[in-house]
């Protein structure tokens, strides 16, 4: 009896909770389509030669919104776009220059090429976090 009584305790216990990492995103200009985030674990290559470990789109409703990703403790980079169109994609100018406004976590603007994870990279602990992206 104080085995399964022990388990219960455990399943409830805080080493168990995944945190809460909000994004925030900012400067959104146009309030149509969607804000589509991949979120992503340290991997090569990032965001294009990388999976998202979850994504989401939310619908744009205002000049900003609020995203919630429960997570494990670790480290974390967020890139997204606004799909102002709602095609599910992100439309491309010449040699491949986003059409379509666009961030990363630490608000990394790439120059010449895309961010390093390193660039992006969030720590979040225990106690989860809060970040603001503001779209370019």
């Amino acid at each position: 009896m104080h085995f399964f009584f022990a388990l219960q305790l455990l399943a409830f216990s805080p080493f168990n909770t995944d945190a809460k990492f909000i994004v925030e995103v900012q400067n959104v200009r146009q309030h149509t389509g969607q804000i589509r985030v991949g979120l992503y674990k340290p991997c090569d290559n990032f965001p294009m030669g990388c999976k998202p470990v979850v994504s989401q789109t939310v619908e744009v409703t205002g000049s900003s919104v609020k995203i919630t990703f429960p997570v494990k403790p670790g480290d974390y980079a967020i890139a997204l776009f606004h799909d102002v169109n709602g095609n599910g994609k992100m439309d491309k100018k010449a040699f491949g220059i986003p059409k379509e406004p666009y961030g990363f976590s630490n608000n990394y603007h790439p120059r010449l090429s895309g961010p390093a994870f390193d660039d992006c990279r969030v720590r979040i602990n225990e106690t989860g976090k809060t970040i603001s992206i503001k779209l370019i």
